[in-house]
């Protein structure tokens, strides 16, 4: 994840409060606006608890979308990894030539981060599922799965990234001086 330093913020606010997990007065909110290239500006928001390690991040769109949006990039070289991608707590992501989909739950958070930074979240939890008590088989796809995650994240595996919001809330940004294909579409929501 972007630490929100990097972020170039307009200008952060932060205070302390009292965390609603152990009740100390060391919840160290952080909160700024920020302008996104091509995109508009953005609110991100993060809770970080000194005391109990307690987290919570969202990031919010301040004049919302308000169509369903598909992007779709192919990453091809090294440096596409380098992409920043805003997720919306709404968002999935793809990436089926690794065999890779992450839904939103009911906890789920917005985030910012490049793609790289979802291939490291991907291959944090392939490597739970492999130490977890799995079949023989389980266990060799996830292996199978981390080969590929590793080589993606070297940058010697290609590989398509999809983010499928049906808020419209979500963006990938193309990292400054590199020249990218986004394609964006509009996402058609199932009843």
């Amino acid at each position: 994840m972007i630490p929100l330093q990097e972020v170039q913020p307009s200008e952060a606010r932060q205070r302390k409060v009292h965390c609603p997990i152990c009740s100390r007065e060391s919840l160290l909110i952080t909160e700024l606006c920020y302008e996104l290239p091509n995109f508009g500006n953005v609110y991100l928001f993060s809770a970080n608890c000194q005391n109990c390690g307690y987290k919570h991040t969202d990031v919010m769109e301040i004049t919302p979308h308000q169509e369903p949006s598909r992007f779709t990039i192919k990453v091809e070289r090294p440096e596409d990894l380098n992409h920043i991608v805003v997720r919306s707590s709404y968002a999935s992501i793809k990436m089926p030539e690794l065999g890779i989909t992450i839904t939103p739950g009911p906890y789920a958070q917005g985030i910012v981060t490049t793609i790289e930074g979802f291939l490291h979240r991907a291959k944090e939890i392939v490597e739970f599922l492999f130490s977890s008590e799995l079949d023989e088989d389980k266990r060799r796809q996830c292996l199978q799965i981390l080969n590929k995650v590793n080589a993606a994240i070297e940058g010697k595996e290609v590989f398509t990234f999809i983010i499928e919001d049906p808020s419209g809330l979500s963006i990938i940004v193309p990292k400054e001086r590199l020249a990218t294909k986004i394609i964006k579409e509009p996402l058609e929501i199932e009843d």
